[in-house]
């Protein structure tokens, strides 16, 4: 199995409103790809961080294997959700890994 973790640090220059309806858009958007990406095990899009933490939202998926993670990265369904997100972001981590 492979491991997915995305850490982001969004911009600060973005309306409120906008900035929340486009979070509540991707946490459900994510969510919504289990079962339809072949492989994808679990995802959830984490967005109510502790004061004591340095990022604001991070994204945990389980694929099944580095060839599902393949499949996921050049999905539509993905790519969809995550073109919401990538120009809030200001700062992005992310580490893959086997488990």
């Amino acid at each position: 199995m492979v491991k997915h973790v995305i850490l982001w640090r969004l911009r600060r220059d973005h309306d409120e409103d906008d900035l929340m309806k486009k979070i509540a858009f991707c946490e459900e958007g994510f969510a919504r790809l289990v079962g339809v990406i072949p492989g994808l095990l679990s995802i959830k899009l984490y967005t109510r961080p502790l004061p004591t933490s340095n990022c604001d939202l991070m994204l945990d998926a389980v694929f099944e294997s580095e060839a599902a993670y393949s499949v996921y990265k050049s999905a539509p369904e993905h790519i969809s959700v995550a073109s919401v997100i990538r120009p809030l972001v200001e700062d992005r981590i992310c580490m893959d890994c086997e488990m």
